[in-house]
């Protein structure tokens, strides 16, 4: 498995991914920057610089970047490479597990690098109230709960070879994301886990606005509910997707 992910990881360093990892938390933060501008002065106590990250980022920016993280890894794969390797018994649900790995890998640094640009920019550009504690908590949380979005992205790949159908199924489910994350039905809906979770932590409705202290949304619960379900359906589907490479490499 080490060397299966040597490899891929010097095929990374060649595709399209090694520049969206570096790209994506750029024009992230410009876009930060200029919703905040609109918006004008923070309220007392508030962010919202932290408001728009990590509203938007679950909605806008995230379905489209982890769809194309997958789909670049995925079908870079040419007909006569797994054929070698299948004739090498390399087997082909350990190169999935290891393209897996990859994608979380780079979804963190994308995480890891737009949170530090939004912290710094807003702590001593904008000189916003923005806790360093919950900037990593949320960042944290974000990473979990984008886990199932990633084994869904698989998913869907390999069940329709079609490089749009994974961005555009991600991009549509997500859309109406921010009204089923505030039902009682948000646990059966995946795509919605991130906008859910960090309610309570950064205290932002999932339709953008400032949540009052005293609303059921910041109850700590759903955080611990919405983390073990991420963790729960990313294995659940991954596991569906390493059945299916199986099968596919028996066929």
């Amino acid at each position: 498995m080490i060397k299966m992910l040597k490899a891929e990881w010097i095929k990374e360093k060649r595709a399209a991914n090694s520049t969206l990892k570096y790209i994506v938390p750029v024009i992230f933060v410009l876009f930060n920057l200029f919703m905040v501008s609109i918006m004008g002065q923070s309220p007392v106590g508030r962010s919202y610089l932290m408001a728009t990250a990590f509203n938007w980022y679950p909605v806008l920016i995230l379905p489209i970047v982890l769809s194309l993280l997958v789909v670049n890894i995925v079908s870079k794969e040419k007909e006569e490479h797994v054929a070698l390797l299948r004739r090498l018994d390399i087997l082909p649900e350990k190169m999935l597990i290891a393209k897996n790995r990859i994608v979380i890998f780079e979804l963190f640094t994308v995480l890891i690098l737009s949170s530090t640009g939004i912290y710094l920019i807003g702590r001593f550009l904008l000189h916003e109230e923005i806790s360093l504690k919950i900037m990593i908590v949320a960042t944290c949380c974000l990473f979990i709960g984008s886990l199932p979005v990633v084994a869904l992205s698989f998913f869907i790949y390999k069940l329709f070879h079609k490089r749009f159908l994974v961005i555009l199924i991600n991009f549509i489910f997500t859309f109406p994301s921010a009204i089923i994350a505030v039902t009682s039905y948000w646990e059966f809906f995946p795509w919605d886990y991130n906008l859910r979770i960090l309610c309570p932590i950064i205290e932002v409705h999932p339709n953008g606005t400032f949540l009052e202290k005293s609303s059921p949304l910041t109850s700590m619960n759903a955080v611990y509910v919405g983390l073990v379900l991420s963790v729960m359906v990313y294995i659940i589907i991954t596991a569906i997707n390493i059945v299916m490479e199986r099968g596919k490499g028996h066929a």
